[in-house]
């Protein structure tokens, strides 16, 4: 009998090992979010439901960095984080978003903020200037140059946005090798002022961006979960600020406040206020727009 057994055993565990083996079944919206099949415009749900829910640990750009996003949030990555931001939101085409991240039970239908997550390879930035860096003079630089980028969009029939000031504290995390800014911008054609936040977090080759988008009066919440925020990005194994090698690794011109004044912060600043601008209804195209009424509707009938 004790034969027989023995081999039983091994089929038992290997069976089990290979269900162990077997990828997670991955929740999408349609899961979580059911209620969207209710009002959500016919020729957008069957993408929308399809969109896949991202939970734990995501490694990102080939293990350069991960998502360790824990239970308080969630991510869109690739070809879905893409959808959200140019076919739901109405955004120009970006091919470097990389995900989203939202807060656990929140959609990309709702008017709660989300984040957008960059990973660029543009140099090792150094940090040297961190505990000099003169925040008020940013503020006002961008507010200078608000005439000729402004000249620009009107070219491009953009609306036009200028700077109102910083939102929340600006600063250098040295532990985390982060910078966070925020700001507070108008649009032509609306009322309101924009948040605008940032944390960049530097690697031995380059950063994670992310780009909280929000209404204004989301800048206090905003500002309080930046560092959390943050904390949920980790460098893969030799790409760490400390993995530096001089000498040896490209180096970035402009340091930190390189990131801020141009460049890839610049264009940032920009280009994730117009979505910023599309997610919350304004400019917003057909069908998102029916969209949008047809959920401020739905909320104000509950």
């Amino acid at each position: 009998m004790a034969a027989l057994i023995a081999p039983l055993r091994a089929v038992l565990l290997a069976g089990l090992l290979s269900l162990s083996a077997l990828p997670a079944l991955c929740e999408t919206m349609k899961d979580v979010f059911p209620s969207y099949a209710d009002w959500l415009d016919p020729a957008l749900a069957e993408r929308f439901a399809a969109l896949e829910i991202h939970r734990g640990t995501q490694v990102m750009a080939g293990g350069e960095y991960e998502l360790r996003l824990g239970e308080g949030y969630y991510s869109l990555t690739g070809s879905d984080a893409r959808w959200v931001m140019e076919t739901l939101w109405q955004n120009l085409p970006d091919p470097e978003l990389q995900g989203l991240i939202f807060q656990s039970g929140t959609s990309p239908l709702d008017d709660s903020w989300a984040s957008t997550v960059y990973y660029f390879e543009n140099g090792h930035i150094s940090d040297d200037e961190a505990a000099t860096m003169d925040y008020d003079a940013i503020i006002q630089s961008l507010k200078e140059s608000d005439a000729e980028q402004n000249r620009q969009r009107r070219e491009a029939g953009l609306p036009e946005i200028t700077t109102v000031g910083l939102a929340g504290t600006p600063g250098y995390d040295r532990t985390q090798r982060a910078l966070k800014f925020s700001v507070l911008l108008m649009q032509t054609g609306y009322d309101g002022q924009i948040l605008n936040a940032n944390a960049w977090i530097l690697s031995r080759h380059g950063f994670v961006n992310l780009n909280v988008l929000g209404a204004a009066e989301q800048a206090v919440e905003v500002d309080a979960r930046m560092p959390d925020l943050i904390g949920l990005v980790a460098m893969g194994a030799g790409n760490t600020y400390a993995d530096y090698i001089p000498g040896v690794d490209t180096v970035a011109e402009g340091g930190l406040s390189g990131l801020l004044g141009g460049g890839a912060g610049q264009v940032g600043l920009v280009v994730v206020a117009l979505a910023l601008l599309k997610k919350f209804g304004v400019l917003i195209a057909l069908p998102v727009a029916w969209l949008v009424n047809r959920l401020r509707g739905k909320r104000g009938q509950s």
